[in-house]
């Protein structure tokens, strides 16, 4: 960090009031380190910026910087990055700001959680400017989420998303736009977007924002069950699997066959995850089975070295077969 970046930082703080709150995700790598290096510079431009440390909450959580709930850089933003950094930091932590005025943003009436990645690299002269355009749309709808990430820091991220070349916005599975980002496109594909299409992260912000009822019923309305719900109840977290587990109990209260067709893919991710996970499955499949299910789970009840395990199986057996037993004739 030189000089006139310090100063940038040290008039930032004194014309937001001179205090600002960021979380660092450090998972001990040297992305960690370099992410760590940048938060104690801030520190030490101003008393008022505080850091809260914290570690992954699951192996797969990478190393970040939080700022509010909605924004998170897998970057070091210096240089011609640092101003848009600063500005939507800033938006992020004031609480009192106001909203968009009604009308003023396409946006504002969007209801379904939208992730954005943006692939960046530091020599990159195009990606300041995508950033600046991008941030702002965290601010015209809380249902927005952004994730900045230096494709030359994070090379397994970029390599996982097939980065050839930066700036890259992403959304969910089907957008992806390499260079300048038409506005008006990316906001009627965020708008417009097929639901089946919805990436892991956005289902995880309904379960977030305590919407797993709703989500469901856009599964219901479909009449299909996400992919990318069978990554949620598999998940290494357990509050993810929880609300996960409530979309697909939501489902089948209301219409059990389509709930059953989580039911293969579940099966066939059972042997790679641990026995907790593999429990929670097996709950899934006793709440959304049919007696068709029956073999896999007497197999698991049969073979299981682990006892909850086979208890688990066996309480799903009995689940599925008390919802198929047709009550007889009364007298």
């Amino acid at each position: 960090m030189n000089s006139t970046e310090q100063k940038q930082i040290a008039a930032w703080l004194t014309a937001s009031g001179g205090s600002c709150e960021l979380e660092l995700i450090n998972d001990g790598s040297v992305q960690a380190k370099a992410l760590e290096r940048f938060c104690q510079q801030l520190t030490d431009c101003g008393p008022g910026v505080t850091i809260k440390n914290r570690p992954p909450d699951t192996d797969a959580e990478k190393a970040a910087i939080v700022i509010g709930r909605r924004l998170k850089y897998q970057a070091v933003p210096l240089g011609p990055e640092l101003g848009p950094f600063l500005e939507t930091a800033a938006s992020q932590m004031d609480q009192k700001s106001d909203p968009p005025a009604a009308g003023a943003h396409a946006l504002e009436a969007l209801t379904v959680p939208a992730h954005l990645d943006i692939y960046i690299a530091p020599q990159c002269p195009h990606c300041p400017q995508t950033v600046g355009q991008l941030l702002p749309m965290i601010q015209a709808n809380h249902n927005i989420s952004i994730t900045v990430i230096d494709g030359t820091l994070f090379t397994d991220l970029a390599d996982m998303a097939r980065i050839k070349s930066v700036p890259t916005v992403m959304l969910d599975t089907d957008f992806r736009r390499t260079g300048s980002v038409d506005m008006n496109e990316l906001t009627d594909t965020i708008i417009n977007r097929d639901p089946v299409k919805l990436g892991p992260l956005t289902l995880r912000s309904f379960i977030d924002d305590g919407r797993a009822a709703d989500l469901a019923q856009m599964m219901i309305k479909a009449q299909t069950v996400f992919p990318a719900l069978i990554n949620l109840i598999t998940h290494d977290l357990w509050s993810i699997r929880l609300g996960a587990m409530v979309v697909a109990e939501e489902i089948a209260w209301e219409d059990r066959p389509l709930a059953g067709t989580l039911i293969p893919a579940l099966e066939k991710r059972f042997a790679d995850v641990n026995e907790t996970v593999q429990g929670d499955i097996l709950h899934v499949i006793g709440e959304s089975g049919a007696p068709p299910n029956l073999p896999f789970l007497e197999s698991v009840a049969a073979a299981a070295d682990n006892e909850d395990l086979r208890e688990a199986a066996r309480d799903a057996i009995a689940s599925i077969r008390e919802y198929t037993v047709k009550p007889g004739p009364t007298d």
